[in-house]
């Protein structure tokens, strides 16, 4: 990963920028704009500036025709989630490694085609789920895996965040998150739950659709609350609750085991596991260190062609999963996979 390319430096290109700058200063960066508005954030997604300057950041600008000229092998696609299938299969053309943002995409349209041509090339691709490379996350597979608690009863995931206060440095009906056409949604947005439950819990076997909530209440054409179960092919029945409406920040998994009860609050990166005793286990609330981690491993994991956590096959039955649950919800039944 020598010279690198980025395609969109809203907050998440220029986190995923800053990170893998402080990683390697001696990557070439360059950028492909098209809109040169995003303000400049820093990891606590304050604005610095008005604008995110470029060319003072040590990113050239550049077009398409100049990727061959700069000897790129690696490209970020960051910009809104409908865009990424379309700019990755551009990109394919020049024989790049890829790295794109979660979602994948917010339909399956041409999905097959860019996975034929990634594979057909020998090209890397990592999709950028970085939960799940969480010290806390993999501590529970672990626990699942051993049994030592007995099977699972039952799980409970929440994710509630209050959509106005996403991002607060613009107006949130303007934002991807509250946009159909950006790929927006509660489902899209929070699909790191839908993500990590998979890696806990396996192939997804049939969907059970609770509520959901249109966007009505805040003014924007997407869903913005939702409850439904998902029964796993390992017999593992979960419950999300993803929710743009509540004004608590909040985001919790919550898995009974016959034995004990245990408890993961990702916003303060603390596990309890309840048993005969109560053990707490605590790491770094610093939002950007799992960023930072997970860029670090892209970048290891294209390098020495090593496998990731985060594969596109992985992010395709996610992005499945989550139409699956729309579909369940406009026809009113469970869906069974």
């Amino acid at each position: 990963m020598k010279n690198v390319l980025f395609l969109g430096l809203g907050s998440i290109g220029q986190r995923h920028f800053r990170n893998l700058k402080s990683i390697d200063n001696k990557i070439n960066f360059f950028c492909i704009r098209t809109k040169n508005d995003a303000p400049e954030l820093n990891d606590s997604l304050k604005v610095i500036k008005k604008k995110f300057d470029s060319k003072y950041m040590g990113i050239r600008e550049i077009n398409w025709k100049q990727i061959k000229d700069f000897n790129i092998d690696t490209a970020f696609v960051t910009n809104p989630t409908s865009l990424h299938i379309r700019t990755a299969l551009k990109l394919t053309k020049y024989n790049l490694n890829l790295f794109i943002e979660k979602p994948l995409s917010n339909n399956l349209d041409k999905i097959n085609l860019l996975k034929n041509i990634i594979k057909k090339k020998n090209l890397k691709c990592e999709i950028g789920f970085q939960t799940r490379y969480d010290d806390l996350l993999i501590k529970i597979k672990n626990i699942i895996k051993s049994k030592k608690f007995g099977e699972i009863v039952k799980c409970n995931i929440n994710h509630c965040h209050y959509l106005p206060n996403h991002h607060k440095y613009e107006n949130y009906k303007n934002s991807y998150a509250g946009n159909k056409h950006l790929g927006g949604g509660v489902l899209l947005c929070f699909s790191h739950e839908i993500d990590y439950a998979s890696y806990l819990f396996g192939k997804p076997k049939k969907i059970i659709p609770i509520s959901i909530s249109s966007g009505k209440l805040l003014d924007v054409n997407v869903e913005t609350s939702t409850q439904f179960c998902i029964e796993y092919k390992s017999s593992v029945v979960t419950t999300f609750d993803l929710d743009f409406l509540k004004k608590e920040s909040l985001r919790k998994c919550q898995i009974q085991f016959e034995k004990a009860h245990l408890s993961w609050d990702l916003n303060a990166s603390k596990l309890i596991i309840e048993n005969k005793k109560k053990i707490i286990i605590n790491k770094s609330k610093k939002r950007n260190n799992l960023f930072h981690k997970s860029i670090k491993k892209v970048k290891n994991n294209f390098s020495r062609n090593k496998n990731s956590l985060n594969t596109f096959e992985n992010a395709l039955m996610n992005l499945k999963t989550i139409i699956q649950i729309k579909k369940a919800f406009t026809k009113k039944k469970i869906i069974k996979l």
